[in-house]
């Protein structure tokens, strides 16, 4: 008997270990890079925004590596890593008529939140390819050598390539510099219930059944078809009725009324009522629970992340792609403080975006300059009314690159540092006796008193005497852009 007991013990023991060991094999294939990088792209469970374009790399062709004869010089080398990507010089060969450059994008995806490149300019059906001028070869003095005069082809996959006729060798006997700029770099997250909802979407329904379970074991005496009864019963104490929004738990009182009289099995089948009742329970004071789980703020890192290699308006997409956030986010705030020379020395700001229910989901950014990593902190509210007054985000990353916004400047000629700050409320704005001025596709002008109020969007620029908090901002300008009244451009 001690030797069944310890064998079912081991038995019982293996099998959790098998079953353990069969789901972390099951979790390395699903998550092998590969994978990950095919349901990226295809937008299988994965949110996919196009940050930049005309990603460039650049390297030195050696001689040495073009075949003399019909034939191909295997490289494998990574001439550049970029954006969690490697960028591979694959091989370079000769056919009867030209010679060809071939490289290849091997991306190194994280498989929740990260950024890949990619040839191709992906859309939600559909990848197109383009054809425009992306290659670039010049000798070492920086001389064109191909003026045009090459062509080029993709795939499969990531491969791309560029295809030089004969008679142009001549000119690669000292060697190239090669430059392609044709990638895409886009931003990624994987779209994610809550872990506390997975796991209590997988743990009530699972808690139900042992209920179940145990309920038909503790049956006092035998009767046909108990397991369905209690299912039944459990169904019908969980039965509710909507009146005006508000459910009522009509099954557990149609039980009380008519399903109390005597009958076998009375006491478990009273139990699978109030089971039913139980879940009619936590259906109700579950939401407010996940709602204050989704309140609290919850802090990622995006790394590799540079504002000098993206852009400001890059930096923002990047965020708005992995945060991530639909097409309806707005600005609630944007604050950055730039250098002489326009190096970013600080940058905060925070989007807002509608969901389910009239609720919002706030997203706080800072941006770390030294790091190249951006600080992100998420949480929820019940209400936001100033939402429909603020500015639209995807309308704000475009005015930041088609009106330069980041080059305006304070009053009073140069500065140590200058400071940008969104009035993020769209409004009328009637400030006399200050520095106003209209920013448009024409450029900046003056605004005169006599032509306020103005209906626009609004920038205060000005001159910090340190990277203090509480440091003094002076000589503000007030810039306004998206004018729709007043202000007008004489």
């Amino acid at each position: 008997m001690k030797w069944t007991k310890a064998w079912k013990i081991s038995a019982g023991v293996l099998a959790v270990v098998i079953l353990f060991t069969a789901v972390q094999l099951i979790q390395l294939y699903h998550n092998r890079s590969s994978a990950v990088y095919q349901r990226i792209i295809n937008h299988n469970g994965y949110s996919l925004s196009l940050v930049k374009e005309s990603v460039a790399v650049e390297f030195f062709l050696k001689p040495e590596w073009i075949p003399k004869e019909i034939g191909e010089t295997k490289l494998n080398l990574v001439v550049a890593k970029k954006f969690d990507s490697d960028i591979v010089l694959e091989k370079v060969g000769k056919r009867e008529k030209d010679i060809y450059i071939q490289l290849n994008v091997v991306p190194h995806p994280n498989p929740k939140s990260g950024q890949i490149l990619n040839i191709a300019l992906i859309t939600n059906d559909s990848f197109i390819n383009t054809n425009g001028p992306e290659w670039q070869i010049t000798d070492t003095t920086g001389k064109d050598l191909l003026g045009g005069t090459y062509g080029g082809g993709e795939g499969p996959g990531n491969a791309i390539s560029v295809d030089i006729p004969d008679t142009e060798l001549s000119k690669f006997t000292q060697g190239a510099h090669v430059r392609f700029s044709g990638f895409y770099l886009y931003g990624y997250t994987k779209l994610n219930q809550s872990t506390i909802a997975i796991w209590l979407s997988a743990l009530i329904p699972l808690l139900v059944i042992v209920c179940l379970i145990m309920l038909y074991r503790k049956r006092s005496e035998p009767e046909k078809n108990l397991g369905w009864k209690l299912i039944g019963h459990m169904l019908l104490g969980g039965f509710t009725f909507t009146l005006n929004g508000l459910r009522l738990p009509l099954g557990f009182a149609v039980y009380l009324l008519f399903f109390r009289k005597p009958r076998p099995n009375l006491s478990i089948k009273d139990k699978a009522a109030l089971l039913g009742l139980t879940v009619y329970i936590l259906q109700i004071i579950m939401p407010p629970v996940m709602n204050h789980f989704d309140s609290v703020p919850k802090q990622s890192i995006l790394r590799n992340v540079s504002v000098e290699q993206l852009g400001m308006d890059g930096l923002l997409k990047m965020v708005i792609g992995r945060a991530p956030v639909s097409n309806q986010a707005r600005v609630e705030s944007f604050e950055t403080v730039l250098a002489e020379n326009g190096e970013v020395k600080e940058l905060v700001f925070q989007f807002v975006d509608p969901v389910a229910n009239g609720r919002y989901t706030h997203i706080s950014s800072v941006y770390h300059a030294s790091e190249q990593s951006v600080t992100l902190k998420r949480y929820t509210s019940d209400e936001w009314p100033q939402f429909s007054q603020t500015v639209l985000a995807d309308n704000f990353i475009i005015r930041v690159k088609e009106l330069e916004l980041l080059k305006l400047k304070p009053a009073g000629g140069d500065h140590r540092y200058v400071k940008i700050e969104l009035d993020p409320l769209f409004a009328s704005y009637a400030m006399k006796n200050e520095s106003n001025f209209g920013v448009n596709e024409k450029g900046v002008y003056p605004i005169g008193d006599n032509q306020l109020p103005v209906t626009a969007t609004r920038l205060i620029v000005c001159a910090p005497q340190s990277l203090d908090k509480m440091s003094v901002c002076e000589d503000q300008i007030n810039y306004y852009f998206n004018i729709v009244e007043g202000g007008a451009l004489e």
